[in-house]
């Protein structure tokens, strides 16, 4: 079947499905002036963090390559990188590795001699970018130009038996129509690292699954926590696993990617995330995502700033979390089911908003990967 969506078509190939001018702080410090510019230019959103000010080695890499991920994304039209000017993230070293296919520019507090000053040019800035914005047409485009990330947040056994089939044959369908698709390695599927690696060619990327499936790594005080490579699951832990490998679908896995590494082919990749909603959002945010499907028991509360997240469920009677839920199962028709969810996300990337957008309940989070002094 030939699906096809209404976006918006960027130099570089890519697509999006928001029209954004994203307002980007360097570091926590111009936090508030990034707020303040956004609240007042329509069509801007801020991308804010607690990060930037004195990181050194793996998380000052981290935070600047998500940053310059964020600002490349597909559903960013524009983007104005805001500093302090004494932080060790500065606004000219983004500058220096951020996409030079939309427009981009930096300014900084200290530069401007103060905040007020900072956010009166902003302001300008930005409401030019977001005229043009208004302005510029959504175009017919085909799955091709989409990277959809699939989020599982927090669905158990019930919910994988009923769910995970169905999102694999989304999966594979999304695949076929050669769009890029983000799965996240949750810590769940931990125990199918292995299996996940069998459906790798690249021999550096079945290294980087089989690693995953030791554990979560994690930096401490500047040295690799420790891996144990005989590492055990409970029998449980291990149930879940292949329940919720069902959800990846059946074609070939093209990558492990790494914080604001962006796909470089169409097909299956896999992101490692945590259990921290926003921050695994903001990750797929930062590779290049254009929308989430979030595949949860009940609904979440939060979603991305930057991303549509269309939460799907299985039909669950006791959720107290219905006006958050975009999509609810019908049946259990596998084929029926997931042709049902593509069109919906078909809907949502040619502007129909998601339940957690039409409440604005969208954050952005940078993780640390060492212990913060």
């Amino acid at each position: 079947m030939n699906y096809s969506f209404e976006g918006f078509k960027r130099e570089d190939g890519t697509a999006g499905t928001r029209n954004y001018v994203a307002i980007v702080s360097s570091v926590i410090c111009s936090s508030a002036v990034v707020r303040e510019i956004s609240e007042k230019v329509s069509g801007a959103i801020p991308i804010v963090h607690a990060n930037g000010c004195a990181q050194l080695g793996n998380d000052f890499t981290l935070t600047r390559n998500m940053l310059v991920g964020v600002s490349s994304n597909p559903n960013i039209h524009s983007a104005l990188l805001v500093g302090l000017g004494c932080e060790t993230n500065q606004v000219s070293g983004l500058l220096k590795h951020a996409p030079k296919t939309k427009p981009i520019k930096g300014i900084g507090i200290q530069q401007l001699a103060g905040g007020t000053n900072t956010i009166q040019k902003g302001i300008s800035i930005a409401e030019t970018w977001a005229k043009e914005a208004t302005e510029q047409e959504r175009t017919i485009l085909s799955l091709s130009s989409l990277t959809v990330g699939i989020l599982n947040v927090d669905a158990d056994e019930d919910s994988l038996e009923k769910i995970g089939p169905i999102i694999g044959s989304v999966i594979d369908r999304l695949i076929e129509n050669n769009a890029k698709v983000i799965m996240g390695l949750s810590k769940t599927l931990e125990p199918a690292g292995h299996l996940l690696s069998e459906r790798m060619i690249d021999a550096t990327e079945k290294e980087k699954a089989i690693r995953f499936s030791m554990g979560l790594q994690r930096m401490r005080w500047g040295n690799p926590a420790l891996v144990d490579e005989d590492t055990e699951f409970t029998e449980e832990e291990t149930k879940l696993a292949m329940l919720e490998l069902k959800m990846t679908g059946t074609s070939t896995i093209n990558s492990v990617l790494d914080y604001g590494e962006i796909p470089k082919e169409n097909g299956l990749h896999m992101i490692n995330v945590s259990s921290n909603v926003v921050e695994s959002l903001s990750k797929m945010a930062s590779s290049g995502c254009n929308i989430v499907l979030i595949v949860s028991n009940r609904g979440v509360l939060t979603g991305s700033i930057a991303l549509p997240c269309l939460t799907i469920t299985p039909k669950n009677e006791m959720s107290s979390y219905n006006e958050l839920i975009d999509y609810t199962l019908k049946g259990s028709n596998i084929q029926e089911e997931s042709e049902r969810i593509i069109e919906e996300l078909l809907k949502v990337c040619s502007g129909k908003q998601t339940q957690l957008e039409m409440l604005e309940l969208g954050e952005f989070s940078i993780p640390h990967l060492g212990t913060t002094y």
